[in-house]
């Protein structure tokens, strides 16, 4: 394929920065290919700046940094893919990132890359255990010939080769984590560390202030009840288009016939989403999509309903109640993505209608909730204990020379 090509060329340049010494002292962090000061990068950031403050440089890939990074010493921001961001990615002594660095940027020997990923549990499939269906095709094609298919299966491989290569460490958030990401990311077996994610040990702390934070930002009151709606993608990233097939309404009418008291809907799109068509959705509906820190939005949430994300696993973690709606559940699961569990043995309901899910809003009982999250958790082997970032930290101070 030509665009292995030219990624293997690129990669041989990018040797031109090994002429600039790596800096001990120095950290690289990267979320969602700079699009975001979020998840369990900014965790590791958090902890390390606020324990060893200036003794180490942060570098943080970012399009659009937040005031709060801005100006703070020792801290610098990069774009994605400019000049600066390969010089610093080239010359930091610890890579974090919650996704896999690109394939054409090598990993010098003298570099520790931690992969901390971008989610948990073991839900939609990924990299090379991914079908090749036609809604995964990079073409906005409906249908892709046999070449498309066989291109496409070649250039995960290949993407997966380079990663495992350059993965020092994989966080992992159970053990069923680590074999599903061992069968589609190639990444050896002791690169795995079965810790928890670092972004979840928030769920295990006392977050009412960062609840009331995110309600604040949202302009949401401080005395309305929360059901937050996230969904994950469909097929091929570069061609999203959706739609709000979820019935606000009724959902709203459930949960206050459930739970009482007066609630509000906020909406998070995927990152992958680019598009929402927003004529179901009522005036009084909050858009969260631009909101970078999905962790606060799980803390804010009183009600949480998703699909075939992996966010479900997080909110696991809180013991609040979650639904699943999955009016193309059949479709998702043998025409897209499909899954690596039943999603039976999930942790939350799923409902196929609007009716079915406010059926399940309006029955839901607690304790067989708290039975079914705990089954899950249990199936999939959890690590996360709430220490997963001091865990990381320490094993980077231990990689670094200061």
């Amino acid at each position: 394929m030509l665009t292995e090509l030219v990624q293997k060329v690129v990669r041989l340049c990018m040797r031109g920065f090994c002429l600039w010494p790596i800096k001990n002292n120095r950290i690289i962090f990267n979320s969602q290919k700079g699009t975001q000061y979020a998840c369990s990068p900014r965790s590791i950031y958090e902890y390390l700046y606020e324990k060893y403050g200036t003794r180490l440089q942060y570098i943080w890939c970012l399009q659009s940094p937040p005031e709060e990074l801005m100006g703070r010493e020792g801290v610098r921001c990069v774009s994605y893919n400019s000049l600066k961001y390969f010089y610093y990615q080239m010359t930091s002594k610890i890579i974090v990132a919650n996704i896999p660095s690109p394939c054409y940027v090598p990993k010098r020997k003298k570099q520790f890359m931690i992969d901390t990923w971008h989610g948990g549990g073991a839900y939609k499939r990924i990299g090379i255990s991914v079908p090749k269906q036609d809604s995964l095709s990079k073409s906005p094609k409906k249908m892709i010939s046999a070449t498309d298919v066989s291109n496409n299966a070649k250039w995960e491989l290949y993407k997966a080769y380079y990663n495992a290569l350059d993965t020092s460490l994989f966080v992992s958030s159970s053990r069923r984590f680590t074999e599903v990401m061992y069968d589609s990311q190639m990444i050896r077996r002791d690169a795995y560390m079965e810790i928890g994610l670092p972004r979840n040990d928030i769920f295990f702390r006392d977050n009412s202030l960062i609840k009331e934070k995110a309600k604040k930002k949202l302009g949401v009151n401080k005395d309305k009840k929360v059901i937050l709606f996230a969904p994950t993608y469909r097929g091929n990233v570069k061609h999203q288009q959706n739609k709000m097939d979820l019935d606000i309404s009724k959902c709203l009418d459930a949960a206050k016939e459930r739970w009482g008291g007066e609630w509000i809907f906020v909406y998070r799109m995927h990152v992958f989403s680019n598009s929402l068509d927003k004529k179901n959705i009522p005036q009084d509906a909050v858009d969260a999509s631009k909101y970078d820190e999905m962790q606060e939005l799980l803390c804010m949430a009183d009600v949480f309903i998703t699909d075939y994300s992996s966010s479900q696993w997080d909110f696991a973690l809180t013991k609040k109640p979650a639904f699943l709606f999955t009016p193309d559940l059949e479709y998702y699961q043998n025409e897209d993505r499909g899954f690596y569990t039943l999603i039976d043995d999930w942790a939350f309901p799923y409902a196929k209608t609007n009716e079915e899910l406010a059926d399940l809003i309006r029955g839901f009982d607690e304790k067989t909730h708290l039975q079914k999250v705990q089954r899950h958790l249990d199936l999939l082997g959890s690590c996360e204990k709430g220490h997963a970032t001091e865990a990381i930290c320490e094993i980077i101070m231990k990689q670094m020379v200061l």
